[in-house]
């Protein structure tokens, strides 16, 4: 797990703290399963929101999650054996990126924003 402390006023990572967590085992089907689906399966073993009901702070463009086997990254749309995962036991190293919002963003004249707090929500 890789935490990010954002700007949301510089718009980058500030500080960067990685936490290992407990190696776990998955049984899995290397024919059928994709560097994608592995992600989103490691991801619910492991409680974390799926990917795509993560909210973009403005200026973070990398990928959510990573998943690495012998030190290659995985593709999202082939299958781990395409990829050569297919010995039973293969190590597959996954990262997920958390945000953490730190700062003030300052807005400008030409920024929209109301008068008033009510029309803000």
């Amino acid at each position: 797990l890789q935490k990010d402390k954002w700007s949301v006023y510089w718009k980058t990572s500030m500080a960067t703290r990685t936490l290992t967590l407990d190696s776990f085992e998955l049984d899995v089907d290397p024919a059928v399963v994709t560097g994608k689906q592995l992600r989103a399966t490691v991801a619910a073993a492991i409680g974390l929101q799926p990917e795509k009901t993560l909210c973009r702070l403005e200026g973070f463009v990398e990928p959510w999650e990573l998943a690495m086997h012998k030190g290659r990254e995985l593709d999202d749309d082939k299958t781990l054996k395409d990829l050569g995962v297919e010995e039973e036991g293969s190590t597959i190293v996954t990262v997920r990126k958390v945000l953490v919002a730190e700062g003030w963003k300052i807005i400008q004249e030409d920024d929209e924003d109301s008068d008033t707090e009510e029309d803000d929500f």
